[in-house]
């Protein structure tokens, strides 16, 4: 035991350093606001310290901004889901908030972050603010905005982007959330759920916005190792923060390349197109023989019936043979007229064939079925 006790002894000095930088730091210091504004809005209840870890990962990750943590919550989690009318009160005074620090620092970004129903205030804000006044980007982590929340108000205040993180393994929004409703009352599943899409009716433009400024970030079971386990708060681990919300604030590289643009909504056509790129061919190689064989059916079946042009590569079911063995299967149809005399000859002498299969009133040419002799061997 004495031989660890320095060890313990460093230990204990450590963690009492770490403590005391970490409660010394001041978020609000006046030259941090030179470099910038960025608020954060906690949960409804605002019990849980999101915020606290949310600012302590945007330190970590290099953030040395201002950072602020507006109290929105009333402290009933179940009064500040469903109180719309307070709700877009206090994103009122966010606005005012975010307007008055732009009047006073030109040219310097401010990004908004928020957390389950502080989302709500945050886009809320967004809209509020006056034509002339834009933030530079927003974090939604784990909303509870309803999917179909319309955002286009909101996405056309950023200059940059809204960023979106999203979990399918949030029980509450799954559930919590299902069972109380968003916080805009939609109605719907939530947007930190399973993503936000536009709602029926938008506009062009509004879907360009969505393409354009709209970065939607789904939760994957390799975040666990960043402390974020899928679950509501999982996306306020500082590990996580300062890995995967930090450097979005700071437009940096993530990883090896930047976070990629929103992607753009498909159309079905679009969409099977790439489907059919990226899948791999399931589909058994087809040997030269039967290739042969299908070549030859579909040659009998053009001279049975009208030639019609197909628009579609499907209704090509027909492949060459390879050159290897072409000479072998280039079978030619009624391009042998030497073989076809003879064998027309012979047929006349010959005595009528026994009856076979009803050709509707059409006499079959089997001449067509003889290769020709330039492709024998």
């Amino acid at each position: 035991m004495k031989s660890l006790r320095p060890f313990v002894v460093l230990v204990l000095v450590l963690a009492s350093a770490l403590a005391s930088g970490c409660e010394s730091a001041n978020f609000t210091a006046p030259d941090r606001y030179d470099r910038g504004l960025i608020v954060c809005l906690s949960g409804a209840g605002g019990m849980m310290g999101e915020c606290e870890r949310i600012r302590e990962g945007l330190a970590l990750g290099g953030v040395d901004r201002a950072i602020e943590i507006y109290q929105w919550s009333g402290g009933e989690v179940l009064a500040d889901q469903t109180n719309v009318e307070r709700n877009h009160h206090e994103a009122a005074q966010l606005a005012r908030r975010v307007e008055a620090y732009l009047s006073e620092h030109r040219g310097q970004p401010v990004h908004l972050v928020g957390i389950s129903a502080g989302t709500g205030i945050a886009v809320w804000a967004m809209e509020e603010l006056s034509p002339e006044f834009k933030v530079e980007g927003a974090v939604l982590l784990a909303s509870s905005l309803d999917t179909k929340y319309d955002l286009t108000k909101a996405l056309a205040k950023v200059n940059d982007r809204i960023y979106s993180f999203n979990s399918v393994a949030d029980t509450v929004l799954s559930l919590g959330v299902t069972w109380a409703g968003t916080v805009d009352r939609g109605g719907g599943l939530a947007g930190g759920f399973v993503g936000f899409s536009p709602p029926d009716g938008t506009s062009a433009d509004g879907k360009t916005l969505y393409r354009e400024k709209l970065v939607q970030i789904s939760w994957w079971p390799g975040d666990m190792v960043l402390g974020h386990l899928g679950d509501h708060l999982g996306a306020a681990n500082p590990t996580f923060v300062r890995v995967r919300v930090a450097p979005l604030i700071l437009e940096k590289n993530v990883g090896d390349a930047r976070v990629s643009p929103p992607v753009a909504a498909k159309t079905d056509a679009e969409a099977h197109k790439v489907a059919s790129r990226e899948r791999p061919s399931r589909t058994r190689p087809v040997n030269d023989k039967r290739a042969a064989t299908v070549n030859q059916d579909a040659s009998l079946a053009s001279q049975a019936s009208p030639t019609v042009e197909s628009s579609s590569p499907r209704d090509n079911y027909s492949s060459a043979p390879a050159d290897t063995k072409r000479r072998f299967f280039n079978w030619t149809v009624g391009q042998a007229p030497a073989r076809k005399t003879e064998v027309a000859a012979r047929k006349s002498a010959a005595a009528p064939p026994a009856a076979g299969p009803k050709t509707n009133g059409e006499t079959i040419d089997e001449a067509q079925f003889l290769p020709a002799p330039e492709c024998l061997p």
